[in-house]
């Protein structure tokens, strides 16, 4: 099972989709799982299985603010820029534009500036804390819905900081 999950916001830009596949046997059994961090793929299911909560759901933490999965929080703390992506390079990557939406978001130094300049207000300092965390049911949706919506949500996340700011 492919999961496609959506933040309006990061830290560093206007909007994050991150990706976790969990893999199941015929059986039903979870075999395992891969997770995305900044580009890349990690195990996300521990060698031990020690993150397999009640055989069903395996336990991801979020990188604060950047939103990277990884089955450990160690892994955070050895990126150089842990800390200062969350706060003096907050929203240096204005409105992500990337190929999957080609011609659906754009963005130019107006809105760039903007999103920079709300982000920057939202910076912290990560405290490196987890909670625990279940996507409601009603979060779910098809990825053709949510591709159909993320362009909408944009210009909406846009506006938004056109009133704001402007």
């Amino acid at each position: 099972m492919e999961y496609a999950i959506w933040w309006d916001y990061e830290i560093g830009h206007l909007y994050e989709l991150e990706h976790v596949w969990v893999y199941v046997g015929h059986d039903g059994e979870v075999v395992d799982c891969k997770a995305s961090f900044h580009g890349r793929v990690l195990k996300g299911l521990l060698k031990d299985r020690s993150n397999l909560l009640n055989d069903t759901h395996v336990r991801l933490y979020s990188q604060p603010g950047k939103h990277a999965f990884s089955p450990i929080t160690d892994i955070f703390e050895l990126l150089p820029d842990l800390y200062t992506n969350a706060n003096e390079r907050a929203g240096v990557g204005g409105l992500l534009t990337n190929e999957l939406f080609h011609g659906l978001i754009a963005t130019n130094d107006e809105i760039d500036g903007l999103v920079r300049r709300h982000l920057q207000s939202l910076s912290f300092v990560p405290a490196m804390e987890f909670e625990k965390y279940y996507f409601a049911p009603e979060l779910f949706i098809p990825w053709s819905s949510l591709f159909r919506i993320i362009p909408e949500r944009m210009e909406a996340r846009v506006q938004e900081l056109k009133r704001q700011y402007l």
